[in-house]
């Protein structure tokens, strides 16, 4: 899910907001190869491409051995404002669902490798973009995975591109900002708001916001971005409508809902969506935070898998 906050300490030059997210984890980078379609190799080394979609080259790289006819791969989506490096190296969810098929994971509009472009950023087109991934590479159906706002990533493509999605992960997301915590929905609305002393130790810390920007400068497009991009994406939020019931209602991929028993999203919305999604579980996990959840990768890879295979 997309999500806007503040970090716990103030750095100069950068707005005290920050949009949080994440994934799961991997170990390297790739090495770039832009252009047409990427032809996987037989290595398990990953390889990474652009695909374009919509005017924008989106960034993506395969985990897990190559694409290949009868093999539905897995798409991994990190959180706002992070990168398949800052959410994904170093922890193991990637790893353990790339051991089972190929990854492939993503940097949605404005993200590291993936510029920016005119117009407002939507949920809507991210989901867009994320399917045009697909679409770029031949994929026909993918087991969507996605943190925080590649979480809300994830459920637009299940709501808009149906046919796209095998099954459903959703971690740390909601369906509306009011499934935030109480705080965070007027963090959102309120810029000038002070966190409060109960909600700072779930916010990511000022290391975390630091490793973000300084991955960002190294590889993005345009890095002077990064403050811009941050302001449109709380701007999106704080404009977002949401999913409806109907919308929700209308899934037919099995789903897996996956927070922290101390995460953004209360339990009560996630539960809710558990209600509206038919057939979708809901998983709540023990002292988790937000951030801390992308660390859980022995815990929801089992889960993920379960999902995976009730798919068919």
């Amino acid at each position: 899910m997309t999500i806007t906050q503040s970090t716990r300490h103030d750095h100069p030059g950068i707005s005290r907001r920050t949009v949080l997210g994440a994934g799961a984890a991997a170990a390297g980078l790739a090495l770039s190869v832009q252009g047409s379609a990427m032809q996987p190799t037989p290595s398990r080394t990953p390889v990474s491409g652009y695909a374009p979609v919509d005017g924008l080259n989106v960034y993506y790289e395969i985990h897990g051995g190559p694409l290949a006819p009868g093999v539905t791969p897995t798409v991994l989506i990190h959180g706002g404002m992070m990168a398949i490096e800052t959410a994904f190296a170093g922890r193991s969810l990637l790893r353990l669902l790339a051991a089972k098929a190929p990854a492939i994971a993503l940097e949605l509009q404005g993200h590291a490798h993936t510029g920016d472009r005119p117009g407002p950023i939507t949920v809507e087109r991210l989901a867009d973009d994320a399917a045009g991934v697909l679409a770029h590479l031949g994929v026909q159906r993918a087991h969507f995975v996605g943190h925080s706002l590649g979480g809300m990533t994830s459920i637009g493509v299940a709501v808009r591109h149906p046919e796209r999605v095998a099954s459903l992960t959703a971690i740390s997301a909601m369906y509306q900002l009011e499934g935030f915590l109480p705080e965070l929905v007027t963090m959102q609305r309120n810029p000038t708001h002070t966190p409060s002393a109960e909600l700072v130790p779930l916010l990511p810390t000022e290391a975390d916001f630091m490793a973000w920007k300084a991955h960002y400068d190294r590889v993005a497009p345009d890095p002077s971005a990064f403050e811009r991009v941050l302001g449109r994406l709380n701007a999106m939020l704080a404009q977002w409508e949401g999913w409806s019931p109907e919308q929700l209602g209308a899934i037919r991929a099995p789903t897996l809902l996956a927070i922290g028993d101390n995460d953004f999203t209360r339990v009560e919305h996630a539960a809710e969506m558990k209600r509206l999604i038919p057939n979708a579980q809901l998983a709540v996990l023990p002292g988790t935070t937000h951030m801390g959840i992308i660390d859980r990768g022995e815990w929801l890879a089992p889960m993920v898998e379960a999902r995976i295979t009730s798919a068919g």
